[in-house]
């Protein structure tokens, strides 16, 4: 009773013994983990030029239209939304941009131009599946009428 059949219950003794599928399941299982875990991106730092809360924007640069678009300011409500609440933004441009867009991989809102280099969205946040309840990088991009392109990149969290 002693030390052989000790050996026999054992994950040594040959019944216990893993088959090829087995290992190559769990060795799959192990490289898919490693593999999403080196796929996760670093979020950005905030820019400067970011508010979170009321605050004064700058006022817009007047630029003509051939010049590059910037971002001068942006303004949320909060960069840690919950669901089901309401989330607001302003962004501040010269007045040759003729387009601002805000997204993630998970949405985009063309934010609607108020005046020349002005900006502004308020929108529902709706209940999300818990799957999409992480944090994301908030891309914030102003376009001129040319198509040229500036991005400035943010941390955003849905929770």
């Amino acid at each position: 009773m002693g030390i052989a059949s000790a050996f026999r219950r054992s994950r040594w003794a040959r019944k216990a013994l893993r088959t090829l599928s087995t290992v190559l399941l769990r060795v799959g299982a192990l490289a898919c983990t490693a593999l999403l875990s080196a796929c996760a991106s670093h979020l950005p730092d905030s820019p400067p030029n970011v508010a979170i809360g009321p605050a004064a924007l700058p006022a817009p640069r007047i630029e003509s239209n051939g010049a590059a678009p910037a971002i001068l300011g942006m303004r949320f409500s909060s960069l840690d939304v919950r669901r089901g609440e309401s989330w607001s933004g302003a962004v501040v441009t010269p007045t040759n941009v003729a387009s601002v867009e805000v997204r993630t991989n998970l949405f985009s809102i063309n934010v609607p131009k108020r005046a020349p280099g002005r900006f502004s969205f308020t929108v529902d946040v709706l209940d999300t599946p818990p799957i999409f309840v992480r944090y994301y990088r908030l891309r914030v991009i102003a376009r001129n009428s040319a198509g040229a392109e500036y991005e400035e990149d943010l941390p955003f969290r849905i929770r």
